[in-house]
C-alpha cells in the first residue's frame, strides 16, 4: 500500500486551544479579534476584550458546578456570541457539543441526550426545540451571567486542560444515516490550525468572514486558525455576506461549491439580460479567464497574447466582479464539502479570485487535503496537508492517519472499531486515487457508487457535474443502484426556466412561484408551478441537455430517463445538510414515486 504524505510539520510543542488563545491575547491584545453587525454598523472586540468576555462566562460555568469533561451544547446560528460560549466552555474544562440550528426538535433532543449535555446555550427563537429538563442559557443574554470565582481558580482551570483532552463532540451530518458524535481533542483542532496556516496563512488584524455554520467543523476550524494568527473574524448571516464582504474586503474566505455555483449563476443571469455587446464582452472575457486558469493550473506562463487579453478582460469585466463581491484583496477562497465544477475553478482563478479545493471530514477536524495557492488542480482536492499521511485501500477507499484524526465516536465503540484499521488508519468511507503529483482525486462516497443490475459500476458525481455545466440546471441526482439503467432528477435554474416560459408563451400559475433570499443576499426562486415542468416544450429543452451530456458518457452511464422537479432541495425538508451536501437517501425516499415511474416497463 503506497503512503502519500506532505512534508513534515515542524511543531515545537503540543498545546490546547486555551493556550493558543491566551498566547494571542498576550501578543496582540489590541488587535481586533471579532467583528459583528449591530444596528446596521460593524463593531469590533479586541483580543483583550474577547478574552474578558470568555473569562466572565467561564467563571459563571465553573461557579455553576461545571466539571472538567462535562458536556455543554451550543445550538444556535453563527454569531459572535457562539464563540464566546465556545471558549468559555473550553477554558472551564468542558466539552462543546455542537448542534446545527436547522435540525428539528427530535434531532436536537437526540444529540442532547446522546451526548449527555448538562447545559445548552441557544437563542430565544430555538428555545421551544430544547426539552424542558435541560438547563438553558440564551446567547442574547450572556452579559447577565456572572459567577463568584477567583481569577486564580479560573487560571488554574483553563491551564489544567491538556492538549489530548476532549474538546468537542461534533455530530456527523448524516448523509447516509444516523448521526454519530466524533470526539475531537484540543490537539486535533490545534494541529490542523498549524497545518492549514502553513499553506494559507492569516496575519494579525487581517479580516475573514464567519458565516457558515459554526456547528460544523469547517467554519469552526477556520475561526480557530484565525485566532492562532491574531486575524479578525467578522461575523454575519449568510444573507449579509455580500454586504459584509464589500465592507471588510476579506483576505481569506471559505465556501461550499454551491455558493460559487450560485454566484456564477447570478452573474450569468444578469449578463443574459444585458445588451448584445455587453454579453459578447462578458463571454469573451469568461473564455479568457478559463484559459488563464488552465495555464495557471499547469504551471505555464500566459504568453504575450493571452496576457494582453487578460489585461483587457480584467479592466472590462474581472475587476468589476471582484469589486462587486468585495474580493479586491482576496488571497484564497477555500472550497470544500463537495466537488466544484472544473470550469468554474478555472474561471474564478483566471479572474483573479484564487479558488482552491480541499477535502476533509468531521472525523478529521475539517481538512486533510488542500490544493496549494498557485498550484491548484481542478478535479483534485490537493495533496495531504502537512503532517498527514494518506493511502488508498485495495477497494479504493481513502485512508487517513495523523494528529487531526478523532479519538472515536461518542458511546459507539463498535462503530469506532469498524472505522479504523488494525494499524490505525481512519477509513473515510470515500473513494479516491492519487494522480502523478500526489494530488487526491475524490471519486465519491463508497456508499453512493451505483451498481446497475448488469453489474456495471457508475460514479454519480462526474455525471451530475456534467449536467451542472449547463446554466439551466441548478442541481441533479443520478439514480440507478440495482436498476437496469441510469436516470436522474433535475432541479432547474428556475429564474432561467421562467424566462424561457415567458419568451415562449407557456402558461403557468405565477402564484406558485416561491422566492427566498439566497446565500449571496439576492432573491432566489426556489419553487414553481408543477405544471410548468410537465410542459412538453420544457421537457424537450431539458431532453437536449441530457442528450448533450450523454454524448460524453460511456454507454452504461448514459441517462435513459429524467424527471424535472418543481422545487429546489431544501434544508427544511432534510434533503441537504447545513453545509449544502445532498442527503441522497432522503431525496430518493421523497421522490420514490417519480423514480418508480422512470423504471416502469
Amino acid at each position: 500500500m503506497k503512503v502519500v504524505k506532505d512534508p513534515e510539520l515542524k511543531i515545537e510543542r503540543k498545546e490546547s486551544l486555551n493556550k493558543m488563545l491566551w498566547n494571542t491575547v498576550q501578543s496582540h491584545p489590541r488587535v481586533s479579534a471579532i467583528g459583528y453587525w449591530d444596528d446596521g454598523k460593524l463593531k469590533y472586540l479586541t483580543y483583550e476584550e474577547f478574552w474578558e468576555r470568555v473569562r466572565k462566562l467561564s467563571k459563571f460555568l465553573i461557579s455553576s458546578g461545571l466539571r472538567k469533561g462535562d458536556r455543554v451544547a451550543i445550538y444556535a446560528d453563527t454569531r459572535y456570541e457562539w464563540e464566546i460560549a465556545d471558549f468559555a466552555v473550553l477554558t472551564a474544562g468542558g466539552v462543546v457539543v455542537t448542534v446545527h440550528s436547522v435540525l428539528n426538535r427530535e434531532q436536537v433532543e437526540y444529540i442532547l441526550r446522546d451526548s449527555e449535555s448538562r447545559v445548552v446555550f441557544t437563542e430565544k427563537k430555538y428555545a421551544e426545540n430544547v426539552p424542558e429538563d435541560f438547563e438553558v442559557y440564551f446567547l442574547e443574554e450572556l452579559e447577565k451571567l456572572v459567577g463568584e470565582v477567583s481569577d486564580d481558580e479560573f487560571e488554574s482551570r483553563w491551564k489544567s486542560v491538556e492538549p489530548d483532552d476532549l474538546a468537542s463532540i461534533v455530530y456527523t451530518s448524516g448523509t447516509t444515516g444516523e448521526p454519530k458524535g466524533a470526539m475531537l481533542t484540543h490537539w486535533n483542532w490545534r494541529f490542523n490550525c498549524h497545518s492549514v496556516m502553513s499553506i494559507t496563512p492569516f496575519y494579525p488584524g487581517e479580516p475573514h468572514i464567519c458565516y457558515l455554520p459554526l456547528s460544523h467543523v469547517y467554519q469552526r476550524l477556520v475561526f480557530f486558525a484565525g485566532i492562532s494568527r491574531a486575524a479578525t473574524a467578522v461575523f454575519c448571516s449568510p444573507q449579509q455576506f455580500l454586504e459584509t464582504s464589500t465592507a471588510v474586503k476579506p483576505v481569506g474566505l471559505i465556501v461550499v461549491p454551491r455558493i460559487l455555483e450560485r454566484v456564477n449563476a447570478g452573474i450569468v443571469e444578469k449578463v443574459e439580460k444585458s445588451p448584445a455587446l455587453a454579453k459578447k464582452i462578458f463571454y469573451w472575457s469568461r473564455g479568457v479567464a478559463i484559459e488563464c486558469g488552465k495555464r495557471m493550473s499547469r504551471g505555464e506562463k500566459y504568453g504575450f497574447w493571452l496576457n494582453i487579453k487578460r489585461i483587457i478582460a480584467d479592466r472590462l469585466v474581472f475587476s468589476k466582479i471582484r469589486e462587486n463581491l468585495g474580493l479586491t484583496r482576496i488571497r484564497f477562497v477555500c472550497s470544500s464539502a463537495a466537488e466544484l465544477q472544473k470550469e468554474l475553478a478555472y474561471m474564478f482563478n483566471g479572474m483573479g479570485i484564487p479558488v482552491i479545493e480541499g477535502y476533509g471530514m468531521t472525523e478529521t477536524a475539517a481538512p486533510s487535503n488542500l490544493n496549494p495557492v498557485g498550484r491548484f488542480k481542478p478535479g483534485t482536492v490537493g495533496p495531504p496537508i502537512p503532517g498527514i499521511e494518506e493511502a488508498i485501500a485495495e477497494d479504493g477507499e481513502i485512508l487517513v492517519r495523523g494528529d487531526n484524526v478523532m479519538k472515536g465516536y461518542w458511546r459507539k465503540e463498535a462503530e469506532t472499531r469498524k472505522t479504523f484499521t488494525e494499524d490505525g488508519w481512519l477509513k473515510t468511507g470515500d473513494l479516491g486515487e492519487f494522480d502523478e503529483d500526489g494530488y487526491l482525486v475524490f471519486l465519491g462516497r463508497k456508499k453512493h457508487i451505483i451498481v446497475l443490475d448488469t453489474g456495471k459500476n457508475v460514479s454519480p458525481v462526474p455525471i451530475e457535474e456534467e449536467l451542472l455545466k449547463n446554466p439551466l440546471v441548478s442541481d441533479a441526482v443520478i439514480i440507478g443502484d440495482g436498476k437496469p439503467y441510469v436516470t436522474t432528477l433535475i432541479v432547474p435554474n428556475f429564474s432561467m426556466l421562467l424566462e424561457f416560459a415567458d419568451k415562449n408563451g407557456i402558461e403557468y400559475d405565477r402564484s406558485r412561484t416561491i422566492v427566498q433570499r439566497s446565500i449571496s443576499g439576492e432573491e432566489e426562486i426556489v419553487a414553481v408551478d408543477e405544471n410548468l415542468v410537465e410542459n412538453n416544450a420544457v421537457k424537450e429543452l431539458y431532453a437536449k441537455i441530457v442528450d448533450d451530456v450523454n454524448s460524453r458518457l460511456a454507454k452504461h452511464e448514459t441517462i435513459k430517463k429524467f424527471k424535472i422537479l418543481p422545487e429546489a432541495f431544501s434544508l427544511e425538508k432534510g434533503e441537504i445538510t447545513p453545509t449544502l451536501k445532498k442527503r441522497r437517501h432522503v431525496i430518493l425516499k421523497r421522490y420514490e414515486k417519480f423514480i418508480e415511474e422512470m423504471y416502469k416497463r
